[in-house]
């Protein structure tokens, strides 16, 4: 029997331990810092098993799982990641994340190879089946003797359309630290044949809309480094490169206005025992507590009656509800009013979108190709993000147990042996691109 060791247990592991022990019926041992987190994602059977691990230095915890199981899945933080690697490259165990790879793990490329082990990184949603997705079209348009002037890749996990139903358009159905950091990273697109960088600061201040054929307008912003991807897609002096994700129209102003009110520091905490919610926001702005809606529009260049105004209302910031917590960094206290007022209930649907669309110039034409999938939660079941994220990771891991995919060291799914059976695999999921075509 085969055993795997997944790390963490946050909101998309559990459709990955479903596969692995109903599907592959693997023995799988849930690491976490909280024994009672492993146990509704267990839920009871028997090729389950909880496993506490501190995940503090010297990392011996680590080091004995390693060395007991056939592979890996890192599902913590990616500043971890490097951290599971070291102890899988020693005990020469197999490791698959979902998280875009880091210099730290890159670095490692040639210790993997000497171990004669497979590093398998952003195997999720987005990184993941963007990458596969866009290899598909990149590929395809090659083979027909195509060449490549223009592609763009989308990724976005939003409500479904019936469930958009709060002021924000927006819910949390993966990590919110997460998107609260991913928020903060700043992109590079390539336009015009020219380098694109926006810094960390103007991110959401640098967004358009953008058309989707026949699922609506969206907003998007760039997706860090998208330069990174343009040798690994084959798409060598491509002018016009870009990733981005996407949201409903109006997110980043709100994003952006919360980078202004400093929301999003997580370097200082702060004493909020006895402080309301209104103290909090005054204290922030250095303002009186009975006008801090005026301070807030004032520094925010805003009217009152502005719908972000109504957004920071609802949300709760000028609330005279005591704070719980009694010491926060003003981004956990943002994250604490996020995780509350944006919370999916049982019932509703997330939906996933991935998005790929080229131009491709041929001798007599030129035509747009576009690659769309649409995938929504299950109501009281998985999200759609649980499963975007954690199936191909999980697919992977089953496929790399069983030979199907046999490369070493470092990589992602933009290889043909990695990307074409885990696309093939997921289809059977219901994940599956719509392909189409115009010509210009």
């Amino acid at each position: 029997m085969k055993s795997i060791l997944v790390l963490g247990t946050g909101y998309v592991v559990k459709p990955m331990v479903d596969y692995f022990i109903d599907k592959c019926k693997y023995q799988v041992l849930v690491a976490s810092r909280d024994p009672n987190h492993p146990a509704p994602i267990i839920a009871g059977r028997t090729l389950g098993k909880r496993v506490l691990w501190h995940a503090t230095p010297p990392y011996d915890e680590l080091d004995s799982m390693v060395e007991g199981v056939d592979l890996v899945v890192s599902m913590i933080p990616p500043h971890m990641h490097p951290i599971v690697a070291k102890a899988c490259i020693k005990h020469h165990v197999n490791m698959v994340t979902t998280s875009y790879i880091s210099p730290e793990m890159a670095a490692m490329e040639q210790d993997a190879l000497d171990a004669g082990i497979l590093i398998l990184n952003e195997m999720g949603e987005d990184p993941g089946m963007d990458h596969m997705g866009a290899m598909l079209m990149v590929n395809l348009a090659h083979a027909e003797g195509g060449k490549i002037i223009d592609f763009k890749s989308y990724g976005s996990g939003i409500p479904s359309f019936e469930y958009n139903n709060n002021p924000f358009g927006y819910k949390l159905s993966w990590s919110p630290k997460g998107l609260l950091k991913a928020g903060q990273t700043p992109a590079v697109y390539m336009k015009d044949g020219k380098k694109v960088h926006v810094s960390s600061e103007e991110l959401f201040d640098h967004s358009w809309l953008v058309d989707v054929d026949g699922l609506g307008t969206f907003e998007t912003y760039p997706n860090r480094d998208a330069t990174n991807y343009i040798d690994d897609y084959g798409l060598h002096g491509i002018p016009n490169f870009y990733r981005g994700l996407l949201r409903y129209p109006g997110y980043c102003n709100s994003m952006q206005c919360f980078k202004e009110l400093n929301l999003m520091d997580e370097e200082k905490g702060h004493n909020l025992e006895g402080m309301t919610y209104r103290q909090f926001t005054a204290r922030l702005l250095k303002a009186d507590v009975k006008g801090v809606e005026e301070a807030v529009a004032d520094k925010l260049n805003l009217r009152m009656s502005s719908d972000i105004m109504k957004q920071l209302k609802w949300l709760g910031l000028f609330d005279e509800k005591e704070i719980p917590t009694i010491k926060s960094t003003n981004a956990d206290l943002l994250l604490g009013l996020l995780q509350e007022k944006l919370a999916y209930r049982e019932h509703e649907k997330d939906m996933i979108i991935v998005h790929n669309e080229a131009r491709v110039e041929f001798p007599n034409r030129i035509e747009k190709r576009t690659a769309t999938m649409r995938v929504e939660g299950i109501p009281y079941g998985h999200s759609a993000m649980a499963r975007a994220v954690s199936l191909p990771a999980s697919i992977a891991s089953r496929m790399i147990l069983e030979g199907t995919i046999r490369n070493k060291g470092i990589l992602k799914p933009t290889i043909k042996e990695v990307y074409q059976p885990v696309l093939d695999e997921l289809e059977t999921h219901g994940f599956k691109f719509e392909y189409k075509m115009k010509v210009l």
